[in-house]
């Protein structure tokens, strides 16, 4: 008998544009575990070039938010744990939402007051105290050992890159000028962060920020508290902090007041927390150079009594 001889057949490599197109469509979930499947592939989904690219797909194509929960700080410091949960809503015609446990941060506890903020795929925790940022696409986290009165979590669009702005000085001693501190997440990966100090004319921090197209929001008195209202912007790419004259009643109420993007604007929803809640107004910032402001009022349907919670989206 003839020996049968085999014919080897060479296939050709997947072209690498088409394993981003899948790697793209795929479960955060499958994605964490390819990880290890090579340095290559590592290094693919860590980049921020992916990151990027899976965030504008998942905004489009995929729902999914996550929930974070904490111990409290009244519990033992061994036990604190800051658990990170998520859920996709992929099928309409299905009523549930499946839940998963993507993260446990450990030794970690939310503080009153505490929040954590979506930006651009990234979530960065946010209380007086070490600031945690983690991505929930990887499951990897980051704990900045940095302290200050308060930080806000921010994107250069233009740069494409991570920044954090955390108040060293604190306002309730009020000095001539208030110190700041710029970490800048570099290329390298989530451990890989560079400082920036950075001085502003003294203000007295009354809101929560919000980060919209490259620019930080958040309400303040300045010099000092219920003097002069204003908006502080925080310019992400050239981090440069000024100030932006705003209407008495965007900052007055302090955190009833709440920050919101309306139509690619700042806006605010501006409410006396103690008033028969049957309507709110809402300050649009028209122009950011001239401090031009509008407003729309909004009038109820029924009165809701003195219930002074209020919330958007």
């Amino acid at each position: 008998m003839k020996r049968e001889e085999r014919q080897l057949i060479e296939v050709d490599p997947i072209p690498l544009d088409l394993e981003l197109a899948i790697l793209t469509r795929l479960p955060a979930k499958s994605l964490f575990k390819f990880l290890c499947v090579s340095k290559m592939w590592s290094s693919i989904i860590r980049s921020q070039s992916f990151v990027n690219s899976y965030y504008a797909l998942s905004s489009t194509t995929r729902s999914r938010f996550i929930i974070t929960f904490g111990c409290g700080a009244q519990a033992k410091f061994e036990d604190r744990r800051l658990f990170v949960f998520s859920s996709s809503y992929e099928c309409e015609k299905s009523s549930s939402l499946a839940t998963n446990l993507d993260m446990t941060i450990p030794s970690v506890s939310l503080c009153r007051g505490a929040y954590c903020t979506s930006v651009h795929g990234l979530i960065g925790c946010i209380k007086s105290g070490p600031f945690i940022v983690f991505n929930p696409s990887t499951n990897i986290f980051n704990i900045l050992p940095f302290t200050g009165a308060r930080t806000s979590w921010a994107y250069d669009p233009v740069g494409d890159q991570f920044k954090a702005l955390t108040m060293v000085s604190y306002p309730h001693r009020p000095p001539d000028h208030l110190v700041h501190e710029v970490l800048t997440l570099g290329g390298g990966g989530e451990s890989s962060w560079t400082r920036n100090k950075l001085i502003s004319p003294p203000h007295y921090t009354v809101t929560k920020s919000i980060c919209i197209n490259g620019f930080v929001y958040y309400g303040a008195w300045t010099p000092t508290r219920s003097a002069n209202p204003v908006i502080v912007c925080f310019d992400v790419r050239f981090e440069t902090l000024s100030f932006i004259e705003a209407p008495r009643p965007v900052v007055w109420w302090g955190g009833e007041s709440i920050l919101m993007e309306y139509k690619g604007k700042l806006a605010s929803i501006a409410r006396h927390p103690y008033a028969d809640f049957q309507s709110f107004d809402l300050w649009i910032l028209e122009d950011v150079k001239t401090h031009d402001w509008s407003r729309q009022t909004f009038q109820l349907p029924i009165s809701l009594g003195m219930g002074k919670n209020i919330t958007s989206p």
